[in-house]
Protein backbone atom coordinates (compact mmCIF):
# COMPACT_ATOMS: atom_id res chain seq x y z
CA UNK A 1 0.00 0.00 0.00
CA UNK A 2 1.16 3.54 -0.87
CA UNK A 3 1.13 7.16 1.05
CA UNK A 4 2.23 10.47 0.17
CA UNK A 5 5.73 10.92 1.49
CA UNK A 6 6.22 14.66 2.72
CA UNK A 7 6.62 17.40 0.19
CA UNK A 8 8.69 20.34 1.48
CA UNK A 9 9.37 22.66 -1.17
CA UNK A 10 12.22 25.05 0.93
CA UNK A 11 14.91 26.96 0.44
CA UNK A 12 15.83 26.13 -3.06
CA UNK A 13 17.84 28.05 -5.34
CA UNK A 14 15.60 29.11 -8.50
CA UNK A 15 14.89 33.26 -8.81
CA UNK A 16 11.91 33.26 -11.46
CA UNK A 17 9.76 36.39 -12.37
CA UNK A 18 8.05 36.99 -9.10
CA UNK A 19 11.44 36.82 -7.34
CA UNK A 20 13.40 39.39 -9.74
CA UNK A 21 10.68 41.27 -9.35
CA UNK A 22 10.87 41.32 -5.47
CA UNK A 23 14.59 41.66 -6.10
CA UNK A 24 14.27 44.79 -7.67
CA UNK A 25 12.38 46.63 -4.54
CA UNK A 26 12.71 44.69 -1.24
CA UNK A 27 14.52 42.38 0.64
CA UNK A 28 14.06 38.78 -0.39
CA UNK A 29 15.24 35.63 1.13
CA UNK A 30 15.64 31.60 0.45
CA UNK A 31 13.46 30.63 -2.54
CA UNK A 32 12.09 27.16 -3.10
CA UNK A 33 12.21 24.73 -5.76
CA UNK A 34 8.66 23.31 -4.67
CA UNK A 35 7.76 26.82 -5.25
CA UNK A 36 9.16 27.35 -8.90
CA UNK A 37 8.18 31.04 -8.84
CA UNK A 38 9.21 31.77 -5.24
CA UNK A 39 10.45 34.94 -3.50
CA UNK A 40 14.25 34.98 -2.44
CA UNK A 41 12.71 33.91 0.73
CA UNK A 42 10.39 31.07 0.02
CA UNK A 43 10.16 27.82 2.01
CA UNK A 44 6.25 26.33 1.36
CA UNK A 45 1.00 26.45 1.60
CA UNK A 46 -3.13 25.96 0.04
CA UNK A 47 -5.05 27.54 -2.70
CA UNK A 48 -8.22 26.46 -2.07
CA UNK A 49 -9.41 24.18 1.16
CA UNK A 50 -10.98 22.29 -0.85
CA UNK A 51 -10.25 19.09 -3.06
CA UNK A 52 -9.74 20.96 -6.63
CA UNK A 53 -5.94 21.21 -6.96
CA UNK A 54 -3.77 23.40 -8.46
CA UNK A 55 -6.19 25.71 -10.84
CA UNK A 56 -5.26 25.07 -14.74
CA UNK A 57 -4.16 22.01 -13.98
CA UNK A 58 -4.61 19.61 -17.24
CA UNK A 59 -3.53 16.04 -16.20
CA UNK A 60 -2.77 13.83 -19.42
CA UNK A 61 -1.19 11.10 -17.66
CA UNK A 62 -2.91 7.47 -18.47
CA UNK A 63 -6.30 7.06 -17.79
CA UNK A 64 -6.45 4.95 -14.21
CA UNK A 65 -6.12 1.21 -14.96
CA UNK A 66 -9.21 -1.04 -15.13
CA UNK A 67 -10.64 -2.43 -11.48
CA UNK A 68 -12.20 -5.45 -10.76
CA UNK A 69 -16.09 -5.56 -9.51
CA UNK A 70 -15.14 -5.90 -6.07
CA UNK A 71 -12.60 -3.13 -5.89
CA UNK A 72 -15.62 -0.98 -7.71
CA UNK A 73 -18.24 -2.52 -5.12
CA UNK A 74 -16.25 -1.13 -2.37
CA UNK A 75 -15.35 1.84 -3.44
CA UNK A 76 -18.74 2.66 -4.36
CA UNK A 77 -19.02 1.83 -0.30
CA UNK A 78 -16.56 3.84 0.71
CA UNK A 79 -17.87 7.45 -1.12
CA UNK A 80 -21.03 6.49 0.58
CA UNK A 81 -19.51 6.52 4.74
CA UNK A 82 -17.39 9.38 3.45
CA UNK A 83 -18.71 13.42 4.23
CA UNK A 84 -17.97 14.33 0.50
CA UNK A 85 -18.60 11.66 -1.94
CA UNK A 86 -15.62 10.04 -3.66
CA UNK A 87 -14.31 12.21 -6.80
CA UNK A 88 -14.07 9.44 -9.71
CA UNK A 89 -12.86 9.87 -13.38
CA UNK A 90 -15.35 11.84 -15.10
CA UNK A 91 -16.65 13.18 -12.22
CA UNK A 92 -16.89 17.27 -11.34
CA UNK A 93 -13.77 17.90 -9.71
CA UNK A 94 -11.88 15.16 -10.60
CA UNK A 95 -9.65 16.70 -13.55
CA UNK A 96 -8.63 19.86 -11.17
CA UNK A 97 -8.16 17.46 -7.84
CA UNK A 98 -5.83 14.65 -9.95
CA UNK A 99 -2.77 17.24 -10.87
CA UNK A 100 0.16 18.14 -8.52
CA UNK A 101 1.84 21.04 -7.99
CA UNK A 102 5.16 20.20 -10.04
CA UNK A 103 3.74 19.97 -13.91
CA UNK A 104 6.40 16.99 -14.69
CA UNK A 105 3.96 15.05 -12.86
CA UNK A 106 1.29 16.10 -14.86
CA UNK A 107 1.34 12.43 -16.91
CA UNK A 108 1.64 10.12 -13.59
CA UNK A 109 -0.81 7.69 -13.49
CA UNK A 110 -4.28 8.89 -12.49
CA UNK A 111 -6.37 7.43 -9.22
CA UNK A 112 -8.91 5.25 -9.27
CA UNK A 113 -10.82 7.47 -6.97
CA UNK A 114 -9.64 10.75 -4.63
CA UNK A 115 -11.45 10.85 -1.23
CA UNK A 116 -11.79 14.42 -0.34
CA UNK A 117 -11.14 14.39 3.34
CA UNK A 118 -12.81 16.90 5.39
CA UNK A 119 -12.60 14.90 9.04
CA UNK A 120 -11.15 12.51 10.53
CA UNK A 121 -13.45 9.58 10.63
CA UNK A 122 -12.89 10.22 6.54
CA UNK A 123 -9.63 9.44 6.60
CA UNK A 124 -10.29 6.43 9.01
CA UNK A 125 -11.95 4.99 6.33
CA UNK A 126 -9.83 5.54 3.50
CA UNK A 127 -7.25 3.69 5.89
CA UNK A 128 -9.79 0.73 6.43
CA UNK A 129 -10.36 0.26 3.07
CA UNK A 130 -7.22 0.41 1.79
CA UNK A 131 -5.99 -2.52 4.41
CA UNK A 132 -8.80 -4.81 4.08
CA UNK A 133 -9.18 -4.57 0.05
CA UNK A 134 -5.30 -4.35 -0.73
CA UNK A 135 -5.83 -0.93 -3.22
CA UNK A 136 -2.73 1.58 -2.73
CA UNK A 137 -3.03 4.48 -0.80
CA UNK A 138 -1.80 7.91 -1.19
CA UNK A 139 -2.01 10.83 0.78
CA UNK A 140 -2.10 13.99 0.35
CA UNK A 141 -2.09 18.09 1.71
CA UNK A 142 -0.29 20.31 -0.64
CA UNK A 143 0.69 17.75 -3.75
CA UNK A 144 3.95 18.89 -3.39
CA UNK A 145 6.48 15.23 -3.37
CA UNK A 146 9.34 16.28 -4.97
CA UNK A 147 9.37 12.68 -5.89
CA UNK A 148 5.44 12.68 -7.44
CA UNK A 149 4.19 10.46 -4.84
CA UNK A 150 1.20 13.08 -3.97
CA UNK A 151 -0.69 10.49 -5.95
CA UNK A 152 -1.08 6.93 -7.56
CA UNK A 153 -3.11 4.54 -9.04
CA UNK A 154 -5.32 3.85 -6.19
CA UNK A 155 -7.13 6.01 -3.78
CA UNK A 156 -5.84 8.96 -3.25
CA UNK A 157 -7.05 10.77 0.51
CA UNK A 158 -6.79 14.24 0.10
CA UNK A 159 -6.97 16.38 3.67
CA UNK A 160 -7.21 19.74 2.20
CA UNK A 161 -10.31 20.35 3.54
CA UNK A 162 -8.71 19.81 7.17
CA UNK A 163 -7.28 23.14 7.50
CA UNK A 164 -8.64 24.89 10.58
CA UNK A 165 -5.42 26.66 12.38
CA UNK A 166 -6.65 27.09 15.91
CA UNK A 167 -4.21 29.14 18.48
CA UNK A 168 -4.10 28.65 22.33
CA UNK A 169 -2.50 31.62 23.39
CA UNK A 170 -2.82 29.99 27.29
CA UNK A 171 -0.70 26.88 26.38
CA UNK A 172 0.93 28.77 23.65
CA UNK A 173 0.21 25.97 20.65
CA UNK A 174 -1.50 25.67 18.09
CA UNK A 175 -3.90 23.02 16.29
CA UNK A 176 -3.19 22.56 12.98
CA UNK A 177 -5.77 20.45 10.29
CA UNK A 178 -3.57 18.01 8.31
CA UNK A 179 -4.56 20.12 4.94
CA UNK A 180 -3.00 23.67 5.85
CA UNK A 181 -0.67 25.34 3.49
CA UNK A 182 1.55 27.84 5.42
CA UNK A 183 -0.05 31.06 3.63
CA UNK A 184 -3.22 29.91 5.69
CA UNK A 185 -1.08 29.05 8.61
CA UNK A 186 0.99 32.04 8.64
CA UNK A 187 -1.63 34.13 8.24
CA UNK A 188 -3.52 32.50 11.32
CA UNK A 189 -0.68 32.52 13.75
CA UNK A 190 0.16 36.66 12.84
CA UNK A 191 -3.24 37.99 13.60
CA UNK A 192 -3.42 36.01 17.24
CA UNK A 193 1.00 36.97 17.95
CA UNK A 194 2.12 33.75 17.45
CA UNK A 195 4.80 32.50 15.06
CA UNK A 196 6.71 29.43 14.88
CA UNK A 197 9.77 28.64 11.99
CA UNK A 198 8.63 26.95 8.94
CA UNK A 199 9.03 27.63 5.05
CA UNK A 200 8.26 29.91 2.84
CA UNK A 201 6.16 28.47 -0.23
CA UNK A 202 2.64 29.15 0.54
CA UNK A 203 0.94 26.44 -1.20
CA UNK A 204 3.46 23.65 0.54
CA UNK A 205 1.58 21.62 3.32
CA UNK A 206 2.38 22.02 6.77
CA UNK A 207 2.31 18.49 7.62
CA UNK A 208 4.64 17.22 4.82
CA UNK A 209 7.12 20.26 5.88
CA UNK A 210 6.90 19.86 9.50
CA UNK A 211 7.11 15.60 9.47
CA UNK A 212 9.99 15.63 7.40
CA UNK A 213 12.31 18.47 9.80
CA UNK A 214 11.30 21.77 8.42
CA UNK A 215 13.83 24.56 7.55
CA UNK A 216 13.16 27.91 7.21
CA UNK A 217 14.02 31.59 7.54
CA UNK A 218 13.90 31.32 11.31
CA UNK A 219 14.76 28.51 11.76
CA UNK A 220 18.23 29.51 13.30
CA UNK A 221 16.04 31.17 15.92
CA UNK A 222 12.99 28.93 16.81
CA UNK A 223 14.57 25.63 15.61
CA UNK A 224 13.33 23.05 12.77
CA UNK A 225 9.30 22.98 12.25
CA UNK A 226 9.80 19.07 13.82
CA UNK A 227 11.63 20.47 17.05
CA UNK A 228 8.10 22.81 17.65
CA UNK A 229 5.63 19.32 17.33
CA UNK A 230 3.88 18.27 21.01
CA UNK A 231 1.38 16.06 19.52
CA UNK A 232 0.17 14.13 16.29
CA UNK A 233 -3.34 13.44 15.32
CA UNK A 234 -3.12 10.66 13.27
CA UNK A 235 -4.85 6.98 11.97
CA UNK A 236 -2.44 4.28 12.25
CA UNK A 237 -2.38 1.06 9.46
CA UNK A 238 -4.60 -0.99 12.05
CA UNK A 239 -6.89 2.32 10.83
CA UNK A 240 -7.49 3.46 14.78
CA UNK A 241 -7.24 7.54 15.36
CA UNK A 242 -4.77 8.05 18.00
CA UNK A 243 -3.05 10.92 19.53
CA UNK A 244 0.21 10.43 19.83
CA UNK A 245 2.91 12.71 22.18
CA UNK A 246 5.52 12.28 24.65
CA UNK A 247 3.60 10.42 26.75
CA UNK A 248 0.72 8.02 24.79
CA UNK A 249 3.84 7.13 22.88
CA UNK A 250 6.85 8.70 22.46
CA UNK A 251 8.74 6.15 19.89
CA UNK A 252 6.04 7.09 17.45
CA UNK A 253 6.23 10.69 18.22
CA UNK A 254 9.86 10.47 17.76
CA UNK A 255 9.75 8.89 14.52
CA UNK A 256 7.23 11.59 13.71
CA UNK A 257 9.88 14.07 14.37
CA UNK A 258 11.84 14.55 11.26
CA UNK A 259 11.40 10.87 10.03
CA UNK A 260 9.24 12.34 7.14
CA UNK A 261 5.17 12.01 6.30
CA UNK A 262 3.38 9.38 4.94
CA UNK A 263 5.14 6.44 6.48
CA UNK A 264 3.86 6.00 9.69
CA UNK A 265 0.44 6.56 9.98
CA UNK A 266 -2.47 9.24 7.94
CA UNK A 267 -1.83 12.50 10.26
CA UNK A 268 -5.42 14.55 10.48
CA UNK A 269 -3.64 17.29 12.64
CA UNK A 270 -0.65 18.44 14.51
CA UNK A 271 -0.11 20.46 17.69
CA UNK A 272 2.64 22.23 17.70
CA UNK A 273 4.64 25.22 20.37
CA UNK A 274 4.45 29.24 19.65
CA UNK A 275 6.56 31.69 19.99
CA UNK A 276 5.57 35.53 20.28
CA UNK A 277 5.67 37.37 16.75
CA UNK A 278 8.74 38.86 16.24
CA UNK A 279 9.65 41.93 14.12
CA UNK A 280 11.77 40.69 11.35
CA UNK A 281 14.28 42.72 9.50
CA UNK A 282 15.31 41.18 5.98
CA UNK A 283 18.14 41.76 3.70
CA UNK A 284 19.75 40.79 0.05
CA UNK A 285 22.76 41.13 -0.85
CA UNK A 286 23.36 40.49 -4.70
CA UNK A 287 26.63 39.98 -6.60
CA UNK A 288 27.57 39.34 -10.84
CA UNK A 289 28.63 35.81 -11.12
CA UNK A 290 32.28 36.90 -11.24
CA UNK A 291 32.28 36.72 -7.79
CA UNK A 292 30.51 34.03 -7.11
CA UNK A 293 33.52 31.92 -5.51
CA UNK A 294 34.51 34.96 -3.07
CA UNK A 295 30.54 35.31 -1.81
CA UNK A 296 30.28 31.01 -1.20
CA UNK A 297 33.76 31.22 0.54
CA UNK A 298 33.18 34.22 2.33
CA UNK A 299 29.65 33.07 3.35
CA UNK A 300 30.45 29.78 4.61
CA UNK A 301 33.03 31.62 7.53
CA UNK A 302 30.48 34.41 8.55
CA UNK A 303 27.45 31.97 9.02
CA UNK A 304 29.72 29.93 11.27
CA UNK A 305 30.34 32.61 13.69
CA UNK A 306 26.85 34.21 13.75
CA UNK A 307 24.23 34.98 16.37
CA UNK A 308 21.27 32.17 16.09
CA UNK A 309 19.46 35.82 15.82
CA UNK A 310 20.38 35.67 12.19
CA UNK A 311 19.69 33.30 9.28
CA UNK A 312 20.66 33.74 5.57
CA UNK A 313 21.03 31.16 2.03
CA UNK A 314 23.87 31.82 0.14
CA UNK A 315 23.02 31.01 -3.82
CA UNK A 316 24.64 30.85 -7.35
CA UNK A 317 22.17 30.82 -10.16
CA UNK A 318 22.59 30.64 -14.01
CA UNK A 319 19.83 31.85 -16.23
CA UNK A 320 19.42 30.58 -19.88
CA UNK A 321 17.56 32.96 -20.95
CA UNK A 322 20.32 35.30 -20.87
CA UNK A 323 23.15 33.95 -19.73
CA UNK A 324 23.30 35.45 -16.75
CA UNK A 325 25.28 34.22 -13.49
CA UNK A 326 25.07 35.65 -10.06
CA UNK A 327 25.41 35.10 -6.82
CA UNK A 328 23.13 36.18 -3.70
CA UNK A 329 23.16 36.22 0.49
CA UNK A 330 19.98 37.17 1.45
CA UNK A 331 18.67 36.60 5.10
CA UNK A 332 16.21 37.18 8.59
CA UNK A 333 17.66 39.17 11.67
CA UNK A 334 15.57 39.33 14.38
CA UNK A 335 17.94 41.27 17.23
CA UNK A 336 17.93 45.15 17.17
CA UNK A 337 17.95 47.33 13.83
CA UNK A 338 20.87 49.00 14.61
CA UNK A 339 22.55 45.70 14.72
CA UNK A 340 22.16 44.81 11.26
CA UNK A 341 24.89 46.22 9.60
CA UNK A 342 27.51 45.50 12.14
CA UNK A 343 26.24 41.83 11.23
CA UNK A 344 26.45 42.04 7.24
CA UNK A 345 29.70 44.29 7.59
CA UNK A 346 32.17 40.87 7.75
CA UNK A 347 30.60 39.59 4.81
CA UNK A 348 30.79 42.98 2.63
CA UNK A 349 34.68 43.37 3.98
CA UNK A 350 35.51 39.81 2.80
CA UNK A 351 33.94 40.29 -0.69
CA UNK A 352 33.17 43.58 -0.90
CA UNK A 353 29.97 45.77 -1.42
CA UNK A 354 27.48 43.89 -3.68
CA UNK A 355 27.64 44.77 -7.17
CA UNK A 356 24.21 44.41 -8.40
CA UNK A 357 21.89 45.18 -5.57
CA UNK A 358 21.89 45.52 -1.65
CA UNK A 359 17.91 45.95 0.15
CA UNK A 360 17.01 45.55 3.35
CA UNK A 361 13.43 46.00 5.23
CA UNK A 362 11.47 45.63 8.31
CA UNK A 363 7.78 44.16 8.83
CA UNK A 364 5.91 42.21 11.47
CA UNK A 365 6.01 37.89 11.58
CA UNK A 366 3.26 37.77 9.09
CA UNK A 367 4.12 40.34 6.62
CA UNK A 368 7.36 39.24 6.54
CA UNK A 369 6.12 35.70 5.80
CA UNK A 370 3.95 37.56 3.13
CA UNK A 371 6.88 39.02 1.28
CA UNK A 372 9.05 35.39 1.68
CA UNK A 373 5.55 34.10 -0.07
CA UNK A 374 5.37 36.92 -2.55
CA UNK A 375 2.49 37.61 -1.69
CA UNK A 376 2.85 41.12 0.30
CA UNK A 377 -0.35 42.81 1.02
CA UNK A 378 -2.30 39.92 -0.28
CA UNK A 379 -4.80 38.32 1.69
CA UNK A 380 -4.39 34.28 1.59
CA UNK A 381 -6.84 33.32 -1.39
CA UNK A 382 -4.78 35.78 -3.23
CA UNK A 383 -1.46 34.53 -2.24
CA UNK A 384 -2.46 31.01 -2.84
CA UNK A 385 -4.53 31.38 -6.13
CA UNK A 386 -1.49 33.23 -7.73
CA UNK A 387 1.06 30.66 -6.38
CA UNK A 388 -0.97 27.88 -8.02
CA UNK A 389 -1.79 29.69 -11.24
CA UNK A 390 -0.35 28.07 -14.30
CA UNK A 391 1.77 30.92 -14.87
CA UNK A 392 4.10 30.39 -11.59
CA UNK A 393 4.04 26.54 -11.76
CA UNK A 394 6.76 25.57 -13.91
CA UNK A 395 8.05 21.90 -13.90
CA UNK A 396 11.59 21.51 -11.78
CA UNK A 397 14.07 19.01 -10.59
CA UNK A 398 16.23 19.40 -7.46
CA UNK A 399 18.10 17.47 -4.96
CA UNK A 400 20.21 17.20 -1.89
CA UNK A 401 23.33 17.27 0.34
CA UNK A 402 24.38 18.46 3.84
CA UNK A 403 26.95 20.59 4.39
CA UNK A 404 28.74 19.27 7.69
CA UNK A 405 31.50 21.92 7.59
CA UNK A 406 33.05 24.53 4.71
CA UNK A 407 34.12 23.71 1.65
CA UNK A 408 37.53 24.20 0.85
CA UNK A 409 38.51 26.47 -1.94
CA UNK A 410 38.96 23.52 -4.88
CA UNK A 411 34.76 22.70 -3.55
CA UNK A 412 33.75 26.07 -4.00
CA UNK A 413 35.03 26.40 -7.75
CA UNK A 414 33.47 23.09 -8.11
CA UNK A 415 30.26 24.63 -7.23
CA UNK A 416 30.32 27.50 -8.80
CA UNK A 417 31.50 25.47 -12.10
CA UNK A 418 28.69 23.32 -11.68
CA UNK A 419 26.15 25.79 -11.42
CA UNK A 420 27.44 28.03 -13.92
CA UNK A 421 26.48 24.67 -16.24
CA UNK A 422 23.47 26.08 -16.28
CA UNK A 423 23.93 28.29 -18.77
CA UNK A 424 24.56 25.50 -21.53
CA UNK A 425 21.87 23.67 -20.86
CA UNK A 426 19.04 24.03 -22.88
CA UNK A 427 15.36 24.92 -22.21
CA UNK A 428 16.29 25.49 -18.72
CA UNK A 429 15.25 28.61 -17.13
CA UNK A 430 16.97 28.65 -14.31
CA UNK A 431 19.63 26.19 -12.23
CA UNK A 432 22.25 26.33 -9.48
CA UNK A 433 23.11 25.72 -6.04
CA UNK A 434 21.32 27.10 -2.63
CA UNK A 435 23.32 26.72 0.92
CA UNK A 436 20.42 27.32 3.56
CA UNK A 437 22.16 27.72 7.12
CA UNK A 438 21.20 25.79 9.63
CA UNK A 439 22.90 25.90 13.34
CA UNK A 440 21.89 28.04 15.77
CA UNK A 441 18.95 26.87 17.88
CA UNK A 442 18.69 23.52 15.52
CA UNK A 443 22.29 22.66 17.33
CA UNK A 444 20.61 22.64 20.93
CA UNK A 445 18.67 19.55 20.38
CA UNK A 446 20.84 16.27 20.43
CA UNK A 447 20.69 14.15 16.87
CA UNK A 448 19.27 11.28 18.40
CA UNK A 449 16.74 13.31 20.06
CA UNK A 450 14.50 13.44 16.90
CA UNK A 451 14.63 11.85 13.70
CA UNK A 452 16.32 14.47 12.22
CA UNK A 453 19.95 13.50 11.55
CA UNK A 454 21.66 16.66 10.13
CA UNK A 455 22.51 18.42 13.49
CA UNK A 456 25.72 19.70 13.92
CA UNK A 457 25.97 20.97 10.12
CA UNK A 458 26.85 24.50 8.74
CA UNK A 459 23.63 24.14 6.37
CA UNK A 460 21.63 22.19 3.35
CA UNK A 461 22.33 22.08 0.16
CA UNK A 462 19.80 22.18 -2.50
CA UNK A 463 20.50 22.06 -6.45
CA UNK A 464 17.69 22.98 -8.59
CA UNK A 465 16.26 23.50 -12.12
CA UNK A 466 13.32 24.95 -13.85
CA UNK A 467 12.09 24.81 -17.20
CA UNK A 468 9.15 26.10 -19.20
CA UNK A 469 8.02 23.43 -21.83
CA UNK A 470 5.88 20.93 -19.94
CA UNK A 471 6.24 18.51 -22.24
CA UNK A 472 10.22 18.55 -22.07
CA UNK A 473 11.98 15.89 -21.21
CA UNK A 474 12.72 15.82 -17.43
CA UNK A 475 15.99 14.15 -17.95
CA UNK A 476 18.65 16.37 -19.15
CA UNK A 477 17.41 18.70 -15.82
CA UNK A 478 17.52 15.68 -13.62
CA UNK A 479 20.92 15.14 -14.72
CA UNK A 480 22.31 18.49 -14.20
CA UNK A 481 21.07 18.99 -10.78
CA UNK A 482 22.19 15.29 -9.88
CA UNK A 483 25.60 16.14 -12.09
CA UNK A 484 26.11 19.06 -8.90
CA UNK A 485 25.41 17.04 -6.31
CA UNK A 486 27.93 14.37 -7.84
CA UNK A 487 30.76 16.56 -8.07
CA UNK A 488 30.02 17.83 -4.36
CA UNK A 489 29.88 14.37 -3.04
CA UNK A 490 34.01 14.51 -2.09
CA UNK A 491 33.34 17.23 0.29
CA UNK A 492 29.67 16.66 1.41
CA UNK A 493 29.27 13.10 1.74
CA UNK A 494 26.33 11.08 0.38
CA UNK A 495 23.99 12.92 3.44
CA UNK A 496 20.51 14.06 1.92
CA UNK A 497 17.57 15.77 3.37
CA UNK A 498 13.79 14.26 3.18
CA UNK A 499 12.01 16.56 2.53
CA UNK A 500 14.16 17.28 -0.96
CA UNK A 501 13.55 13.51 -1.93
CA UNK A 502 15.12 12.12 -4.76
CA UNK A 503 14.23 8.95 -6.49
CA UNK A 504 17.81 8.36 -7.78
CA UNK A 505 18.98 8.03 -4.54
CA UNK A 506 20.00 4.56 -3.96
CA UNK A 507 20.48 4.54 -0.07
CA UNK A 508 18.12 6.64 0.80
CA UNK A 509 17.81 5.66 4.15
CA UNK A 510 21.12 6.29 5.41
CA UNK A 511 21.27 9.51 3.37
CA UNK A 512 18.14 10.62 4.84
CA UNK A 513 18.32 9.39 8.50
CA UNK A 514 22.08 8.57 8.82
CA UNK A 515 22.23 6.84 12.45
CA UNK A 516 18.56 7.09 13.10
CA UNK A 517 17.42 4.80 10.75
CA UNK A 518 17.64 1.69 12.73
CA UNK A 519 15.25 3.05 15.31
CA UNK A 520 13.08 4.37 12.66
CA UNK A 521 12.66 0.98 10.87
CA UNK A 522 11.86 -0.63 14.19
CA UNK A 523 9.35 1.92 14.94
CA UNK A 524 7.89 1.00 11.19
CA UNK A 525 8.00 -2.10 11.51
CA UNK A 526 6.02 -1.71 14.91
CA UNK A 527 3.37 0.50 13.40
CA UNK A 528 2.85 -0.74 10.18
CA UNK A 529 4.56 -4.36 10.00
CA UNK A 530 2.34 -4.75 6.54
CA UNK A 531 3.76 -1.64 4.87
CA UNK A 532 0.28 -0.21 3.84
CA UNK A 533 1.77 3.34 4.22
CA UNK A 534 4.48 2.44 1.37
CA UNK A 535 5.89 4.88 -1.40
CA UNK A 536 9.72 4.27 -2.97
CA UNK A 537 10.73 5.76 -0.18
CA UNK A 538 9.23 5.35 2.66
CA UNK A 539 11.15 4.48 5.44
CA UNK A 540 12.22 0.28 5.44
CA UNK A 541 10.35 -1.65 7.85
CA UNK A 542 13.34 -4.06 7.78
Amino acid sequence: MTAEPAGEGVQAAGLTRRTLLRLAGSAGLATAAGCTSASPGRSSGPGHASPDGPPGTSPTGPAPAGSSPAVEAGLAGLSRTLSTPLLRPGSTGYARAVGLYNPRFDRAPRPLAIAACGTPADVVACVRFAGRDGTSLRLRAGGHSYGGWSTGPGLVADVRPMSAVVVDTASRTVRIGAGARLAEVYDALGRRGAAIAAGSCPSVGITGLALGGGVGVLTRAFGLTCDAIRSVQLVTADGVLREVDGRSDPDLLWALRGGGGGSLGAVTALTLQVQPTPTVHTFTLSWSGDHAAQVVSAWQRWMADRSHLLWSTCKVLGTGATGDLRALVAGTWLGAASALDPELAALRRAVGAPTRSRSTRTLDYRRTMQLEAGCLNQDVQQCLSTALGRAERLPFAATSAILRSALPEAGVATAVAGAARALQVPGLVEGGISFDALGGKVDEVAPTATAFAHRGALATIQYTATWSRRAADPAPYDAFVRGQRADLLGWTGPAAYVNYADPSLRDYSSAYWGANRGRLAAIKNAHDPHDLFSFPQAIPSR
